[in-house]
């Protein structure tokens, strides 16, 4: 909808001029995680680990069925779905946590199934390798380290598909959230940390853990720099249209702020929304001279920066 030389928002602009377009903010945040995976090769190994597990279970009913006879933990692991495709975010995460939860029945059914005589050569052979996976300390980590991103991630996702979130409110999330997985670098996430403790220990309750030599772990560090900076490369907005739409937020005036302080923003916000610059600029300068007030004649103003939405494609 936003290409460059026939989408709809570029028709749309050729013939208004003023209009708002911006790309669906969850999308961009799909696009990022997906160029993140794409740089850090191991994500993509352990993506299609996690995609051999759905495999199993959603084309199989009978190895369906034997999982949630030998589980204790109820149905959490039939939300086991793709990950890190083209589904939202928050989808990825219910499949990661749905490993994590059933991690133990998951292993148990793998090691019943490798030892079931009643199935081919093959696929007990295919079980075994999954069970050595599920029991590497390598595969552990990476689940922890995947559970505690991509938690953050989802948590992003659902506050930006919000109905009432602006672009002010979009870019302190964003902001926010960089800040949480720049602070996974030097302080392990909750999980990652069980991870840790359970390498150390040699077990993750009735599953043992050993090293696999074979297996490539996740560069943490790398990974979440990837994060980082496709973020801020795909959702980064543009800066004078912020700088704009906060003029109002008193937060962000100097500690004595000019009677003419904003007038330039205001000024910019009006020709943009087709409102009285006069009118705008006055109201400001009420507001400056009275902070706790919401001046009439700035009420139009305010109505139309609450307007610009950043969920959506418009």
């Amino acid at each position: 909808m936003l290409g460059k030389n026939s989408g709809v928002a570029t028709r749309l602009t050729a013939r208004y001029p003023n209009l708002f377009t911006w790309h669906c903010m969850n999308h961009r945040l799909e696009l990022a995680v997906s160029d993140a995976v794409d740089e850090v090769q191991a994500v993509n190994h352990f993506k299609v680990f996690l995609e051999k597990i759905h495999n199993l279970y959603s084309q199989s009913n009978k190895n369906s069925r034997e999982l949630l006879a030998a589980q204790e933990v109820g149905s959490q692991v039939l939300k086991i779905g793709r990950v890190l495709s083209t589904r939202w975010v928050a989808s990825s995460f219910r499949s990661v946590k749905a490993v994590w939860t059933s991690y133990e029945a998951l292993n148990r059914h793998f090691e019943n199934a490798a030892g079931d005589q009643t199935r081919s050569s093959k696929e007990r052979q295919t079980y075994r390798g999954l069970a050595r996976r599920m029991q590497s300390k390598e595969f552990l980590c990476d689940l922890g380290l995947m559970f505690d991103a991509l938690s953050e991630l989802a948590n992003l996702s659902q506050q930006l598909q919000a109905h009432s979130v602006t672009f002010l409110r979009a870019d302190h999330l964003l902001k926010r959230t960089i800040r949480v997985l720049a602070s996974f670098k030097d302080t392990q996430g909750e999980k990652l940390e069980e991870a840790l403790t359970a390498e150390a220990l040699g077990h993750l309750g009735s599953v043992p853990l050993e090293s696999n030599a074979k297996l490539t772990p996740i560069n943490a560090k790398q990974f979440l720099q990837s994060l980082i900076n496709n973020l801020e490369k795909r959702l980064s907005f543009d800066g004078e249209m912020l700088h704009d739409l906060s003029v109002l937020d008193t937060g962000n005036w100097p500690s004595t702020p000019g009677i003419r302080h904003g007038d330039a923003q205001v000024k910019r916000l009006c020709r943009r929304f087709n409102l009285g610059e006069e009118q705008a600029v006055n109201g400001m300068r009420d507001f400056l001279e009275h902070p706790d007030s919401e001046p009439e004649s700035l009420k139009p103003l305010i109505q139309c920066m609450l307007s610009v939405k950043g969920a959506s494609v418009s």
